[in-house]
């Protein structure tokens, strides 16, 4: 081995040990970089990217809830978008195809009367629910009807989408008289008959009087019996979720129920 080579073998280990050496101190010198995890501890960062120390469960709980929030938030956004701009884009030809009846499909509802049952009006109560209508199939033969979302439930109506809606009711109370005087055969005939409509909720506990009418009693012309046609409306805000029933004061007097009626429709 000549005199040249054992030089340049000798010159490379020197650089070899120069350049570990520069290494060593180089990790010597650095300064020792944050633990996240210490034991049951862990740094996170914050929502203003601040690293936030604490206990591991609560501290992952929280960063993973805004996480999966703000993901949540950004990907529905980006949805919404997306059919917002398809709509928009295409509002021509899905009128064409679905015709102008594609964009007013209005909840709405019309329920026809039944005869109540036997123990609805054995009731004591002031005000007594009319606890049947017509619906579903009954209503084939009949002016009513229901429409895209809404639903019947126990003699009520279930209002699928919040808004303004127009309720409306009508009733025929027959009333029975005394044949010698014809003054309705009533225990006080300072109270008049009332019709209303009322709407309940779950989550509000409580049922409230959305309108009302009130018929006071008279003197019968044919002295056997009254006829009184009551009919109440009203424009009403209300909640998806919201039940909405009809009430009257005397549930024996709506014997003859074929042209009664009840309904609601988003305006």
């Amino acid at each position: 081995m000549g005199p040249i080579f054992k030089a340049i073998i000798i010159c490379i280990l020197c650089l070899v040990v120069v350049v570990l050496a520069t290494v060593l101190a180089l990790v010597w010198t650095m300064p020792d970089l944050p633990k996240t995890v210490i034991n049951d501890k862990i740094c996170l960062p914050n929502e203003n990217d601040v690293l936030l120390c604490g206990n591991t469960p609560d501290l992952l709980h929280d960063y993973l809830k805004r996480i999966t929030a703000e993901k949540y938030d950004k990907i529905k956004q980006e949805d919404e978008e997306r059919q917002q701009k398809y709509l928009n884009e295409n509002r021509v030809r899905l009128m064409a195809i679905y015709d102008k009846y594609f964009w007013e499909m209005k909840p709405a509802a019309k329920l026809t009367g039944k005869e109540q049952p036997k123990s609805n009006k054995k009731s004591h109560a002031k005000m007594t629910s009319v606890q049947v209508w017509r619906h579903g199939r009954e209503l084939y033969d009949t002016s009513g009807f229901e429409r895209y979302g809404l639903r019947y439930r126990n003699g009520r109506l279930v209002v699928p989408v919040s808004g303004t809606y127009f309720i409306y009711c009508h009733v025929d109370f027959f009333e029975p008289c005394v044949p010698s005087t014809g003054k309705p055969n009533v225990k006080n005939a300072s109270t008049p008959l009332k019709l209303g409509i009322f709407k309940f909720n779950i989550f509000d506990a409580e049922e409230s009087e959305l309108v009302s009418s009130v018929q006071p009693h008279t003197i019968s012309s044919n002295r056997y019996f009254n006829s009184y046609n009551s009919y109440v409306s009203t424009l009403a805000e209300l909640k998806a979720g919201d039940e909405i029933s009809v009430k009257v004061s005397n549930i024996t007097y709506l014997r003859y129920t074929r042209d009664n009626y009840f309904g609601l429709n988003l305006v």
